[in-house]
């Protein structure tokens, strides 16, 4: 089941992140932003166990994904795409014309998954992430005709 983050997930969440380290860590704190009117955050669970997550901010008619993550145990199961298309939904109900996201260039797993969900690259910051420093690609997927 996918549905909205809630404040007494917070634990589960922060758990859940310290498993992935390829993830982007957050504090506990920073996922209260939910309650933000353009901050979203989804949670996947199943029998009361939290196994993956998706955040992301809608601005005007663009949206960003900020971070997907799944536990390591239930990868090569379809629920990053299932939150990816829960957030694609979500987008396209709000009238959002194009979705961003940032990958490490050295995230094959990753960047095959968004090419998959229709993701194109679109430009490149550099030295984006830390520990290691390494570039970002910038994506997008556009979700209406111009």
């Amino acid at each position: 089941m996918i549905r909205d983050f809630e404040p007494p997930d917070s634990e589960s969440v922060c758990k859940l992140m310290a498993g992935i380290p390829e993830a982007a860590q957050w504090p506990a704190n920073d996922l209260l932003l939910g309650s933000q009117k353009n901050f979203l955050l989804r949670v996947a669970e199943e029998e009361g166990i939290l196994f993956g997550l998706i955040a992301f901010r809608i601005i005007a008619d663009e949206a960003e994904i900020l971070n997907l993550a799944v536990d390591s145990g239930r990868r090569r199961q379809g629920m990053a795409s299932r939150l990816i298309e829960d957030v694609i939904a979500a987008c396209k109900a709000a009238g959002v014309g194009r979705i961003f996201l940032e990958v490490r260039d050295s995230n094959r797993p990753a960047r095959s998954l968004y090419t998959r969900m229709g993701f194109t690259e679109v430009g490149r910051r550099r030295e984006y992430y830390r520990q290691p420093a390494e570039d970002a690609l910038v994506l997008a997927r556009r979700l209406t005709e111009d």
